[in-house]
């Protein structure tokens, strides 16, 4: 953790920072370890200091000193922080303006005085692209935790099952198995539900022959899981299901295949679109093939037709193309990879070859 906050420092003086005012959680979480809810850390290239309320002083004690950090422990927040800005000499204070309100800004303005806050962008969250050892091991270990669940409940997605109810079952068995919450929303969208690519679980009984699309995740450790399977219920109704899956498959394994450190994330996106494209299904894949995750479930950069920078070692994103017909069904595949020095290997590890429940 001291080398993250020296990186934060470097980052600082490429960028002719004087000092940093982080308040974004999940920065807060990668930069000082802090597991709760408030604290917010300012930085100077000999001062760290961690500002927390009484509720979380001890806590902060044993999670933030022994990476650098001092416990500062306040009653009125912005106002306090503010007047320590000003002891310390600071003229100009990065501030990461992603996270802070306009009605923030406004009331930490008026107590900043004669300091001159200026916007950080993504500096801080820049830090967090490139996934350490020990990262990619809690994304792992969420993984084990998400697949684990998902082989048990399987066996339940059988004509008459409700969507919800599989959704809880999942939730209730990764937490069971070590999760802390689901990363997000669980999706389970059966038939014409499946070309919903977010349509998260609802009161609709699944149907024999049906696909049924199911995007979920865990976090542990602080970590994100992320992976989508579609599944169907026996024997597929639509005729074009078999055709439409393999069109997904193929481009989700050509996508994961081809990407290399250096490779650009719209090009990661490419690969994976024009698969789908020439097989004359491009205007029904509209999101992007992949995201990053971590510490949050959509992290950047992304793999889209808009995303931005290279892959590079170390890296973890998701590959998820889908193909979605309107009041029929969707396909969506979804694997987690980790950029290598030669390629990208896959930290999910369920099988994607076609399957069903019964």
């Amino acid at each position: 953790m001291a080398s993250r906050l020296e990186r934060l420092r470097q980052a600082l003086r490429e960028k002719s920072f004087e000092a940093a005012y982080v308040s974004y959680l999940p920065n807060v979480r990668y930069l000082a370890g802090f597991t709760g809810t408030e604290g917010s850390l300012l930085v100077t290239a000999d001062t760290a200091l961690f500002f927390t309320d009484s509720r979380y002083t001890d806590q902060a004690g044993k999670q933030v000193t022994p990476h650098g950090f001092k416990v500062v422990q306040f009653q009125k927040k912005l106002e306090e922080i503010g007047v320590k800005v000003q002891e310390l000499g600071i003229a100009q204070l990065g501030i990461e303006d992603k996270a802070m309100t306009v009605a923030m800004h406004r009331d930490f303005a008026t107590h900043l005085g004669e300091v001159k806050a200026t916007p950080l962008g993504g500096l801080v969250t820049n830090l967090r692209v490139i996934k350490d050892e020990a990262e990619q091991e809690k994304i792992r270990r969420a993984v084990q935790v998400q697949e684990q669940a998902m082989e048990k409940i399987l066996p339940m997605i059988v004509p008459g099952a409700v969507e919800r109810d599989i959704a809880f079952e999942l939730e209730t068995e990764m937490r069971r198995l070590g999760a802390t919450s689901p990363s997000f929303d669980t999706i389970v969208g059966s038939g014409p539900r499946g070309a919903m690519p977010h349509g998260v679980a609802s009161d609709k009984e699944i149907a024999a022959g049906e696909l049924v699309v199911l995007d979920w995740g865990c976090v542990v450790d602080g970590y994100c899981s992320d992976q989508t399977l579609t599944v169907a219920v026996g024997e597929a109704a639509d005729p074009e299901a078999h055709k439409v899956y393999d069109i997904v498959y193929k481009a989700q394994r050509q996508c994961i295949e081809s990407i290399r450190p250096g490779m650009a994330m719209k090009e990661i996106d490419k690969v994976a679109r024009d698969v789908i494209t020439e097989a004359g299904y491009g205007k029904l894949f509209g999101h992007g093939t992949g995201h990053s995750l971590g510490l949050e479930i959509h992290e950047d950069p992304r793999a889209s037709m808009l995303g931005e920078g290279n892959a590079q070692i170390g890296m973890v994103f998701t590959v998820e193309p889908g193909i979605y017909l309107s009041g029929r069904f969707g396909v969506r595949l979804e694997d987690i990879v980790v950029v290598t020095q030669t390629g990208a290997e896959c930290l999910t590890t369920m099988s994607k070859k076609w399957r069903s429940t019964l």
